[in-house]
């Protein structure tokens, strides 16, 4: 039967008073009416006279079921915010209500009151019989999505992303695809984020294809398909591949329609912006979006580690190390959110860029020694060490880093990362790798050369910011030396001190690193 055709037979039923008829059609059409009708399904439930649901208990738990779930992330309507107490031993009006409630407070940004209810749930799921979880083994995947949403929200990434999994299986079962494509998009996203592309690939060439039950205009705002097509603009954006990052993005249904996402659809974005030079006019608008979200869902949980996280990066890419490290300072109020902290990244490379080589190290290495399973944060460390190790002189072990993180890299595409790097350290560290990154991705790495994605914020001395100062005047070692009453070779000793700190091979190196970061002559 077409969404259509149900449409008109549900609504004659409903009309004509054919009860027998309405609970037939809505048994029978449980999956399509929740995929594509979810208003035809509660006008239908909620016709239903007291005495055919007191024959039909089944049915009241449904109505409570669809009465009480949020629809595209929206709030419900205010009779609906909180669930009344359900009747002892009707195992789904239980759920529903336990459901409604952990809803009701993430909304409200009350994560550990949310997460309090999906437990009792769970444990309530645990005792239940057999017969009882195969009357309601319909609705189980809709309500489960919830579920894995609270969790996800209040930072419980492992618990989240098994309750996708769980859900993905149970929905296929039950021939719910709209819940199999909200479930594997978002488990695809997940491990995109983490830089497992492989992994995120396989969720979602497992994304149902539901074309056939849904017209294009329902899709494009369909909100269990915006993790999907967050997943794909990451992972292409990770990849340099920027364009087709940006058709992902407007593909996927907008911020104003999927607004639980906000958070994750806004790091999405800024990584693109990023990697492809657009970051001072992105910090911006994070910061319009930031001040129009409620304090709890902008500072706690999932989306107040994003927002954090999504704003020192920025910092970062823009040179403004000061900023980026007092806004990573903020983290600390949060837990990490995975076995490894990725917080650890963004320290290292504050640590590197202010000119301190030896506790970037520290960091990279303390963090290496963890077992975890984000190849992007290893990556990434792995890179720290080795532009920790050119900028201390020890060439040899930079090479053995850059050696070590290259195959993962390449084979997770993983190129955004290479992006941290100055032109002077890609140069040094990545010759020998021309043909493993192939050239597209040299390509495009050669024309982000002005893209500040690795700020310039050495802690030079006063004696090498004098230098400095000269230099940019036009002044080479012999002039300095003459001005300053002091020797060719220390004025040279001091030049390499500072071409090294800078990351920077050259005077026109000199004169970038000048232009990009002009508190250096201060």
């Amino acid at each position: 039967m077409t969404p259509s055709s149900l449409d008109t037979s549900l609504r004659a039923a409903v009309e004509a008073g054919a009860w027998g008829d309405v609970i037939a059609l809505i048994e029978t059409n449980w999956a399509l009416l929740t995929q594509t009708d979810h208003a035809l399904l509660v006008d239908a439930v909620n016709a239903l006279p007291p005495e055919v649901l007191a024959e039909n208990p089944r049915l009241s738990a449904a109505r409570t079921y669809a009465n009480f779930l949020p629809v595209n992330g929206d709030t419900r309507p205010v009779r609906f915010r909180h669930a009344p107490t359900a009747a002892p031993g009707v195992l789904l009006d239980v759920l529903a209500d336990l459901t409604s409630r952990s809803v009701s407070a993430r909304f409200e940004g009350n994560h550990r009151q949310a997460v309090a209810h999906v437990r009792e749930a769970l444990a309530i799921m645990e005792d239940a019989s057999n017969d009882a979880m195969v009357s309601i083994r319909q609705v189980i995947p809709d309500i489960r999505v919830q579920w894995a949403i609270t969790l996800e929200l209040a930072g419980e990434l492992v618990d989240a992303n098994r309750m996708y999994e769980r859900t993905f299986d149970e929905a296929l079962a039950v021939g719910n695809r709209r819940m199999a494509v909200k479930s594997a998009g978002s488990v695809a996203l997940n491990y995109a984020l983490a830089g497992n592309r492989s992994v995120a690939e396989q969720w979602l060439k497992r994304v149902p294809d539901t074309s056939d039950s849904e017209s294009a205009e329902h899709a494009a705002i369909d909100t269990v398909r915006t993790t999907s097509g967050l997943a794909r603009a990451l992972l292409a954006a990770n990849d340099l591949r920027f364009a087709e990052a940006a058709a992902a993005l407007r593909a996927a249904p907008p911020a104003d329609v999927d607004r639980e996402t906000w958070a994750l659809r806004l790091h999405v974005e800024a990584a693109l912006a990023r990697a492809s030079g657009r970051g001072r006019a992105e910090l911006g608008k994070v910061r319009t979006v930031l001040d129009t979200q409620p304090e709890l869902h902008r500072t706690t949980g999932l989306n107040g580690w994003l927002s954090t996280t999504t704003v020192a990066e920025l910092h970062m890419a823009l040179g403004d190390i000061a900023a980026a490290d007092e806004t990573i300072a903020k983290l600390g109020a949060y837990e990490p959110l995975t076995e490894a902290d990725p917080a650890r990244v963004l320290r290292s490379w504050v640590a590197l860029r202010r000119g301190n080589p030896r506790k970037a190290l520290l960091l990279a290495a303390s963090g290496l020694a963890h077992q975890f399973s984000s190849q992007r944060v290893r990556v990434e460390l792995q890179l720290v060490l080795a532009a920790a190790s050119l900028m201390l002189g020890v060439e040899e072990d930079a090479r053995s880093h850059v050696a070590a993180l290259m195959e993962t890299l390449v084979e997770e595409r993983l190129a955004i990362v290479l992006l941290r790097l100055t032109a002077a350290e890609r140069a040094a560290l990545l010759s020998d790798h021309a043909g493993a990154l192939g050239p597209r991705l040299l390509n495009e790495l050669d024309r982000l050369d002005d893209v500040v994605t690795a700020p310039l914020a050495a802690s030079l001395t006063e004696r090498e910011r004098v230098v400095l100062r000269y230099i940019v005047q036009g002044l080479g070692p012999s002039e300095i030396a003459t001005k300053e009453h002091l020797s060719r070779n220390t004025i040279k000793t001091q030049i390499r001190s500072i071409y090294r700190k800078l990351g920077v091979a050259d005077r026109e190196g000199i004169l970038k690193a000048a232009i990009a970061s002009p508190h250096l002559l201060a």
